[in-house]
């Protein structure tokens, strides 16, 4: 039987993203995070390699959760119900989710990739969207019946932008999203959707 794992990537990465919404990118450390995650010094090396490893990593985690549920969003059977769906998980993901969105919020891919060594986790960095884009074409075509270059940036306004730029000032600042944001979003994005179409 394996022994329980006493100090999980998830714990380190936890600890690294409390750091970074704290203090900034810049001033976290190794020690800082071994301090807070309470995970020795070896055991993060181990894991990750370097501290901008470590760092990458958990964007790449937070990257991914987001994207999750943007996409599961995409499989309603109605292609605006669709859009609205996955626009309104980009709000959602912000309540359920609030620090890794703040971390998305406030830290791009690209301020991450810079001092990564390991080719599979450059690689993972410059395709982590691959499967975002993917989607909303799929929806642009959905909705618009074809997918040129100008439908899919309508779409990415309307399910994207529009509920991004909502959410990231309120992230940003960490303060509360609004109660009545949500109902607001959905109003804008349904009528986004119907100037595009």
């Amino acid at each position: 039987m394996p022994r329980p794992e006493l100090h999980s990537a998830d714990r380190i990465l936890d600890a690294a993203r409390d750091l970074v919404l704290g203090r900034g990118a810049r001033a976290v450390t190794l020690d800082g995070i071994v301090a807070a995650s309470g995970a020795p010094k070896g055991s993060i090396y181990h894991r990750f390699g370097t501290l901008n490893e470590l760092l990458a990593a958990m964007w790449l985690r937070a990257a991914r959760r987001s994207q999750r549920e943007f996409l599961a969003a995409l499989d309603h059977p109605d292609p605006v119900e669709a859009a609205v769906a996955a626009a309104m998980s980009i709000h959602d993901f912000s309540l359920r989710h609030r620090s890794d969105a703040r971390l998305l919020a406030s830290l791009r891919r690209e301020d991450v990739v810079d001092g990564v060594a390991s080719a599979d986790l450059r690689r993972e960095l410059h395709e982590i969207n691959g499967p975002l884009n993917a989607g909303l074409t799929g929806l642009t075509r959905r909705l618009a019946g074809r997918a040129h270059q100008a439908a899919v940036q309508r779409t990415v306004c309307a399910v994207v932008d529009l509920p991004q730029g909502a959410v990231r000032r309120h992230l940003v600042a960490g303060t509360p999203l609004p109660s009545g944001l949500r109902a607001q979003l959905e109003a804008a994005v349904r009528a986004a959707l119907a100037v595009a179409g």
